[in-house]
């Protein structure tokens, strides 16, 4: 399940092309929604050119399959949850994070309203809907039922993919429960259904991931990295200070997330769903891209409570060297130019 989006083919290694950088991104999600459009935005608005780049995204379906492309030189960065990397600093996979993009924890258990599902043990025997198996959403649903006193195997995950698939499983019934990130089970609730959280302690203010790369490359192409980071974080401060246009952006670049809704309905639910990814990124004090250390440490608790990885310093996988240069650029310029557009 590979697309890609942008100009060019990002062919070299962040190779030069008609005076700007070619630059080959890994997104992490099978496909594109409102939760990305700001991934949308900044290809739209013309800020990648802004800070001397060519994009090309590709998307794909696991941030684990992203991990890998950009470990393996098929990618020179990629957005993704914190658990490939977490996971792959055990098997050398010398990947590091550069800048934030979910400064919370994403994953969550939810059941329908009226569930006789309470807690996390009552999921034995009971089916869970995930995007894919090998999906991160999956590996958390294993990893909480592990530090509850559960095998892995005592609920069957079930992969129900993305949008429509997702809120017609729930609705039917093929699943008990859900293990998706935030903007999923906003696009969940837009369709008219009410969930319930079961309380994961663990996840508690943990960090949720972001933009990384290899560790070479935080030396050799940190210009780079500080460039992508801003146009990105240019791309945030427009779609908070006009959200509709962010929208309007996503669905110009890719319609098949505009959907069959009236337009009224489909811009309220699309906002809805952005709105949860803006939330707590930091604009007041201008420190978008920031990667907050307890934060970090919590996620790591938590995989290693569960198994997943040994205790290692959070440095060993993340840099906060590059977030002032991300954010060095005229917040009030932006938020005018947002306001213009349409």
């Amino acid at each position: 399940m590979l697309s890609a989006c942008g100009s060019g083919s990002g062919s070299g290694d962040s190779a030069e092309s008609g005076g700007l950088t070619s630059v080959k991104f890994a997104m992490a999600s099978p496909s594109w929604n409102a939760g990305f459009a700001v991934m949308a935005v900044v290809e739209a608005e013309g800020f990648y050119e802004e800070e001397g780049l060519k994009v090309t995204t590709n998307l794909f379906p696991s941030a684990t399959q992203a991990a890998q492309q950009v470990a393996g030189g098929g990618a020179d960065l990629g957005l993704m949850t914190v658990e490939p990397v977490a996971i792959g600093h055990d098997k050398d996979l010398n990947l590091a994070y550069f800048s934030s993009y979910w400064p919370k924890w994403i994953y969550s258990l939810q059941v329908p309203d009226g569930s006789a599902v309470k807690s996390i043990a009552d999921l034995k025997g009971k089916k869970i809907g995930v995007t894919a198996v090998a999906s991160s959403g999956a590996t958390f649903a294993r990893t909480a039922m592990k530090l509850n006193g559960m095998s892995e195997n005592d609920a069957t995950l079930v992969p129900i993919g993305a949008g429509a698939q997702q809120i017609n499983a729930i609705k039917s019934g093929q699943v008990d429960a859900l293990a998706l990130w935030d903007i999923q089970y906003q696009a969940v609730k837009n369709a008219g259904v009410t969930l319930t959280p079961l309380p994961v302690k663990e996840t508690a203010d943990a960090w949720g991931g972001g933009f990384a790369t290899t560790r070479k490359n935080l030396d050799a192409k940190k210009d780079v990295l500080e460039r992508f980071g801003r146009a990105v974080a240019k791309a945030f401060v427009f779609a908070k200070a006009n959200p509709e246009a962010a929208i309007r952006d996503l669905w110009k670049l890719h319609p098949e997330t505009r959907g069959s809704d009236p337009e009224e309905k489909a811009l309220a639910d699309g906002i809805k769903v952005l709105q949860v990814r803006l939330d707590g990124q930091g604009f007041d004090d201008k420190a978008l891209g920031r990667i907050d250390e307890a934060a970090f440490t919590r996620s790591l608790d938590f995989m290693a409570s569960a198994g997943l990885i040994k205790k290692f310093p959070p440095k060993d996988v993340y840099t906060d060297q590059m977030f002032e240069a991300v954010n060095n650029f005229s917040y009030d310029d932006v938020t005018k130019r947002a306001e213009s557009a349409r």
